[in-house]
């Protein structure tokens, strides 16, 4: 699995490419705030099958351009899906909520192939 991380704002200039690679490519990537994580992006596959529970869902072009708010909502504890194309492509998980299904994963944690390209 592989991990990657950027700030906020960095996150919302570059948000076509990390989202792809999260939908892609099965990345799992930390958005940053102050230094701090603020929420994770996860495939919504691998979600899924972690036994994420999803509380709304919004589009692509909603998250990006209230990342903020998308941010304080992850944060506090709600999982939030992403579409792309009106399926299903990410979702905003707490960080405790992902280092925890991390930590109790096997080595190759739940694995999930990536969604093929529209």
């Amino acid at each position: 699995m592989e991990t990657t991380s950027s700030s906020a704002d960095d996150t919302r200039s570059g948000w076509s490419p990390v989202l792809t690679r999260v939908r892609l490519k099965g990345a799992h990537h930390v958005v940053t705030r102050h230094g701090h994580a603020a929420a994770v992006l996860v495939p919504a596959g691998w979600h899924a099958q972690a036994g994420g529970k999803v509380t709304d869902t919004i589009t692509a072009q909603v998250a990006v351009r209230e990342l903020s708010d998308l941010l304080n909502r992850a944060y506090a504890g709600e999982h939030v899906a992403v579409t792309y194309r009106s399926k299903p492509a990410a979702v905003a998980v707490p960080p405790e909520w992902h280092a925890q299904v991390v930590s109790e994963s096997p080595k190759d944690p739940l694995d999930v192939a990536p969604e093929e390209p529209a």
